[in-house]
């Protein structure tokens, strides 16, 4: 891999951040004539003295600048704060909030990813028939059809019409999940390590994909009872099948636009000039060189996957990310807001910086046309 082009990347991914955490502290401050008015909550306003024992408490009575550089250090820490409404640190509120989003917006991605890619191959295939059709026609409905109008209509229909799933929350009223964070951490180790040897034996970039995959899926059996896991499993069939559709399609037209666009190339004729089987030029020769598109949709979706889910956190009383962001901006939390948003920075230039270098290995000519 071309170590200046990746440098370049990094220093660009730092600029992007550097802007990022200038911005997310500078903007609340444009909302707030006052940035402790939010921590002034039940206190009179002619409690003058209590009010600057508050401005002191959080910093906020230090010149602007000053109060900007601590923010910096406290980047480096870990430590955004506490959060006025949870009385709590932030970083803890907004870590017992992470593994709701991802887990809901993983298992929609993975399920999204394998379904589309296997459709999109399959209309390829049969370009212009029935099932190249329906799909076209999908997707002309889910492209006009809003993804939060899917979800209330499922919800009334699926929940109070038909009431045979759970209209809101993770879990059962009244459950609280247990997690072992020893054993989770244990065979998410030893995961890795399996990982590396399996790749080490076979050269195959698939183990990279599929062994931690299966990894974190039995990491998460083990450190969580399982009762536990079926009930969240029941209360996300509909936020997963919401998620879900609209991205089985869009990857599946994603795949099948660009096995098409590949299969008139030179490299394919000549492989079916030497007689190949029609199954492996399609999925090893055509697909290969029709990935960079996927590569695209995968890596907006991995940028999206604590925020992208807003609404429909929102609809189904989901407790991720998105849930919290808007509880944060409805409080007026500035704190936590900032935070989350820094987070989800932070993941979409990471998932930009690594599609890139995904770009790169697949494509080398990436590279050189970005110089």
């Amino acid at each position: 891999m071309n170590r200046r082009y990746v440098l370049k990347k990094i220093l660009s991914c730092l600029v992007v951040l550097f802007v990022v955490i200038t911005l997310n502290f500078f903007l609340p401050r444009l909302v707030f004539s006052d940035p402790a008015a939010p921590y002034y909550a039940g206190v009179p306003e002619d409690a003058v003295l209590l009010r600057q024992q508050i401005r002191e408490e959080y910093g906020f009575d230090r010149p602007v600048l000053t109060q900007y550089f601590l923010y910096l250090e406290r980047i480096f820490t870990l430590d955004f704060g506490v959060s006025h409404v949870y009385k709590t640190p932030v970083f803890e509120v907004m870590f017992s909030r992470i593994p709701w989003s991802a887990a809901l917006s993983l298992t929609s991605m993975i399920i999204s990813a394998v379904l589309g890619v296997y459709f999109g191959a399959s209309a390829s295939k049969n370009r212009g028939k029935k099932q190249d059709k329906i799909l076209l026609r999908l997707s002309s409905v889910t492209t006009a059809v809003p993804t939060f109008w899917v979800a209330l209509i499922s919800v009334m229909l699926f929940a109070f019409v038909i009431p045979i799933f759970p209209y809101r929350g993770a879990m059962t009223a009244g459950y609280r999940l247990e997690f072992n964070p020893a054993a989770f951490l244990i065979s998410a180790g030893a995961t890795v390590v399996l990982t590396a040897v399996l790749y080490r034996i076979f050269k195959k970039g698939a183990v990279l994909a599929a062994v931690p995959l299966c990894g974190l899926f039995v990491s998460v059996m083990i450190a969580v009872p399982f009762g536990d896991v079926m009930d969240v499993a029941y209360h996300s069939i509909l936020p997963l099948t919401v998620i879900s559709s609209g991205g089985v399609v869009g990857y599946a037209l994603t795949v099948r636009n660009g096995m098409i666009a590949t299969v008139s190339e030179d490299y394919i004729l000549t492989a079916r000039a030497k007689g190949l089987p029609e199954r492996k030029i399609l999925f090893g020769h055509a697909f290969r060189n029709a990935l960079l598109p996927l590569v695209t949709s995968l890596g907006m979706s991995l940028a999206g996957i604590f925020g992208g889910s807003v609404l429909i956190e929102k609809i189904f009383s989901w407790p991720g990310m998105g849930q919290l962001l808007l509880e944060a901006n409805d409080t007026g939390d500035f704190q936590l807001a900032q935070a989350i948003m820094l987070f989800f920075a932070i993941l979409t230039i990471a998932s930009n910086f690594i599609t890139d270098l995904i770009y790169h290995k697949l494509d080398p000519r990436v590279s050189v046309a970005g110089r």
